[in-house]
């Protein structure tokens, strides 16, 4: 059971996940444990799957392998947003998801379709440069692409995705309607989806949360090639600390203004914002 969420941002890319990691036998639960599902590959890329752990593994070792090809022609960080959905999604089906799905269908006359299904399919959302420009994609269980855009800017996978597609469609309108949001509001945003869910999904979606960010280089200079314009990174304790105590205080707000007389509301103070 997986929540993973990415938005685009004006000024980079916001992806965060649940970290609950479910293990099965035979198509059963077993246990639930704790674990980190975005993984930052060289410093620039981010990837989450959701589905079977050894896809995952396999699908982010594929496009750390792609992000690294020493081959000009097809360096994902050179490409086009097009050409690269193209470059990825064949290499994703036709080396990972195209071959398990021909093993799940010779192994559902045995197990079934359903369980035999479970280790062949995966989704997944990935974030990085590309031609010095911040892009957010995702895959379906069939490596079928899509790009966020200014008018689509937050995806969502896994079983959470229920849950938080309706809540952050409900935040965008009320915060973001008409532009992108800023950094700051989309780790807010993500991070109140994430909780949301966790609270309300009947099992599977479950703390601790992740979150993490590709934006701007502080460190970014034309003169040093070593150095490149984005770098992801994981958000550091006190920025999440700061953005879920908003996240709570947005909530109080709402109780507050609905539970008291039309004649005090006004005296209710100001959200404090994160910077």
């Amino acid at each position: 059971m997986t929540l993973i969420i990415g938005i685009k941002c004006k000024d980079g890319i916001v992806m965060g996940a649940d970290g609950a990691a479910t293990f099965a036998a035979v198509g059963q639960p077993t246990i639930r444990q704790e674990t980190t599902k975005l993984d930052i590959l060289e410093n620039r890329v981010i990837v989450g799957v959701s589905g079977s752990i050894g896809l995952g593994q396999r699908i982010k070792a594929e496009i750390q392998a792609l992000w690294n090809d020493n081959n000009t022609r097809t360096r994902l960080g050179e490409q086009k947003a097009a050409e690269a959905m193209k470059i990825i999604r064949e290499a994703i089906w036709q080396k990972i998801l195209g071959p398990e799905m021909e093993v799940a269908r010779v192994s559902a006359g045995v197990v079934g379709q359903q369980l035999a299904l479970q280790s062949a399919l995966a989704s997944t959302i990935l974030c990085l440069p590309l031609k010095g420009w911040p892009h957010l994609f995702q895959f379906d269980h069939q490596g079928a692409p899509e790009e966020a855009t200014e008018t689509l800017p937050f995806v969502s996978i896994g079983s959470g995705q229920s849950i938080a597609d309706p809540f952050l469609a409900f935040l965008r309108r009320i915060f973001w309607r008409d532009c992108l949001p800023t950094l700051s509001d989309g780790i807010f945003s993500t991070l109140w989806a994430l909780d949301h869910a966790i609270q309300t999904h009947p099992g599977g979606v479950a703390d601790p949360k992740q979150v993490v960010v590709l934006e701007k280089n502080a460190n970014f200079s034309p003169t040093n090639p070593a150095n490149n314009m984005w770098k992801a990174r994981q958000l550091a304790q006190e920025e999440f600390e700061e953005h879920m105590e908003s996240v709570k205080e947005h909530e109080k707000y709402i109780a507050d203004f609905h539970t008291l007389g039309e004649s005090v509301r006004q005296d209710i103070p100001p959200i404090p914002v994160p910077s």
